[in-house]
């Protein structure tokens, strides 16, 4: 299933956040969402998982728009994993994976075989399995984020939302995690502030800047040391990745934010 967004405007609190903004999610691709602070990429996401309502323009799912589906039809093709990560569940690591399967079920109907394995199969790709009996309110940061994970991906979906999913994890569980997406290969949109891993997992990159799209492509065409000084603020260059091939960010930290002023370069601060 693919995702086309059509000249999507958002609003809220009288300003506009998103601005005509056009991009597809390819089917079975990861494309990657990027941006400074501010730039619009958890406000267009929202608008994806249907939190927000646009104020103008389209979501469509393979050519439906997403605001003619029923909550619960829309539930079955996209789950979302946004930043706002919920309050202290007071349920086990396991009910809340299990909340996953809701859209696939009739009334209260409880679990059955094939809800409790893919339950199972999900905790199973977070490295969660050995806690299911935990509560929920007594993780850490970065194990909540896993079994939030494991839920949206316990919901089957066609199409996966996932806003700054590597955040409160640590390096080796953002690396598991951003191989499993690539295993997975399900239609993947995600907003990432590490570009590095930006450039490592996804297909395609679209650059949002002020609300606005910026460019687009894959990264290594996007990726370029003239547009992390525009878009970003920063003196980088781009190379090979050693180990992978792929685009590798080499950021100049010894730079000051007063030196790229009177430049000419637009900078977020």
């Amino acid at each position: 299933m693919k995702v086309d967004i059509e000249n999507l405007h958002v609003a809220y609190a009288g300003r506009t956040v998103v601005s005509g903004v056009g991009l597809l999610a390819a089917e079975g691709e990861i494309t990657g969402l990027i941006g400074p602070n501010g730039s619009g990429k958890s406000t267009l996401l929202r608008t994806v998982y249907r939190h927000l309502q646009p104020t103008a323009g389209r979501v469509l799912l393979s050519g439906t728009d997403i605001r003619e589906l029923s909550p619960a039809r829309a539930a079955r093709y996209v789950a979302a994993l946004p930043q706002e990560r919920g309050g202290d569940f007071e349920l086990s690591v396991r009910e809340v994976v299990a909340m996953g399967r809701t859209p696939h079920k009739r009334g209260f109907a409880g679990d059955d075989a094939t809800d409790r394995d893919i339950v199972a199969r999900a905790l199973a790709e977070v490295g969660m399995a050995q806690h299911t009996g935990r509560r929920f309110s007594a993780l850490s940061g970065g194990e909540r984020q896993r079994v939030l994970l494991a839920r949206a991906l316990a919901q089957d979906p066609e199409v996966l939302v996932l806003d700054e999913p590597t955040n409160h994890l640590d390096i080796r569980h953002q690396v598991d995690l951003l191989a499993l997406l690539r295993v997975q290969r399900r239609t993947t949109l995600v907003s990432l502030h590490d570009l590095n891993a930006a450039a490592s997992v996804c297909d395609r990159l679209h650059v949002l800047h002020h609300g606005m799209l910026v460019a687009s492509g894959r990264p290594r065409e996007v990726l370029t040391p003239a547009l992390l000084a525009e878009v970003f603020g920063v003196r980088a260059a781009v190379v090979d990745h050693p180990l992978t091939g792929d685009p590798l960010i080499a950021f100049d930290h010894r730079l000051p934010v007063e030196a790229m002023q009177g430049t000419g370069t637009a900078l977020e601060v």
